[in-house]
């Protein structure tokens, strides 16, 4: 059986209306983080309004909120917070599962934070656990270690910001649960794919198609590849640019904190608008 390390992946996103009012708007604002201890996610604001919460049949219902925080255990496969004002824009926050099988998996951070750093999202991992991030100006990988018995990384300070792929090395042989907490980028997104190798992920948390979801650009000969962690030392799908067929082809389809390779004649830029609602 294969595991592709992305078959249970989860987002939930919680969203803050702005209070906006003729002459100088004031912002509400809307914080989401990881309690390390319990593994809970907690999502709180400043500014009136109700968190509210779809049902089945997409109809939002107040959540029993305690004053302006609310907490929540992240097990529902998707689940949407609304926190609504008199609105003429929002703010967006959520949080994303990734299922880590032993090996080899390549993720990206889909979320922006503004701590991105290994200590940060892993503090504690197997012993022996690797992050690898590719250095295209060197052509190798950047490394970092975690040491079980010292409780600590090789290079805690190892950044793996949004857009980046990069390898998780699970050295356990169990299944690991990453969260991954932060903003949901909204408007015009660019990306910069460089030409040459370099491992990438989307900006936003959505899966899909890489030609018409994801909307990855390329040219000819362009070459975009995904590991897959079959538990067994793992391989890459390739699929190549080819303008006569109007796109990647095959076309793949990329998952939610997914990363990727990209292999590119000539720099592009990965251009995107995205919206919430």
């Amino acid at each position: 059986m294969i595991h592709s390390g992305f078959s249970r992946s989860v987002l939930v996103v919680a969203l803050l209306s702005l209070n906006v009012s003729y002459g100088a708007p004031k912002e509400s604002q809307l914080n989401i983080t990881k309690d390390t201890l319990t593994g809970q996610i907690v999502v709180s604001w400043s500014g009136k309004g109700v968190l509210k919460q779809p049902d089945a049949e997409g109809r939002l219902r107040p959540v029993r909120a305690r004053g302006n925080s609310y907490v929540v255990e992240p097990t529902e496969a998707q689940t949407m917070f609304v926190l609504c004002n008199p609105v003429y824009s929002c703010n967006v926050v959520g949080y994303v599962n990734l299922d880590l099988p032993p090996g080899l998996s390549l993720i990206a951070n889909p979320l922006y934070y503004t701590n991105n750093t290994v200590a940060f999202w892993w503090p504690d991992a197997p012993d022996g656990a690797q992050v690898l991030k590719y250095l295209q100006a060197s052509g190798d990988y950047e490394v970092s270690t975690f040491d079980a018995r010292a409780g600590a990384w090789s290079n805690p300070q190892f950044d793996v910001e949004i857009g980046q792929g990069f390898f998780f090395r699970n050295t356990s042989t169990e299944i690991i649960r990453q969260t991954f907490v932060g903003e949901v980028l909204q408007g015009t997104l660019v990306n910069p794919l460089p030409a040459g190798a370099s491992m990438k992920g989307s900006l936003i948390p959505i899966a899909g198609s890489i030609n018409t979801v994801q909307q990855i650009p390329g040219m000819d000969g362009d070459i975009l590849k995904l590991w897959v962690n079959d538990g067994q030392g793992g391989d890459y799908i390739s699929s190549v640019f080819s303008s006569a067929e109007g796109g990647w082809v095959p076309d793949l389809a990329l998952g939610i904190g997914q990363g990727f390779w990209i292999e590119k004649r000539q720099a592009q830029d990965w251009v995107r608008f995205f919206s919430a609602f």
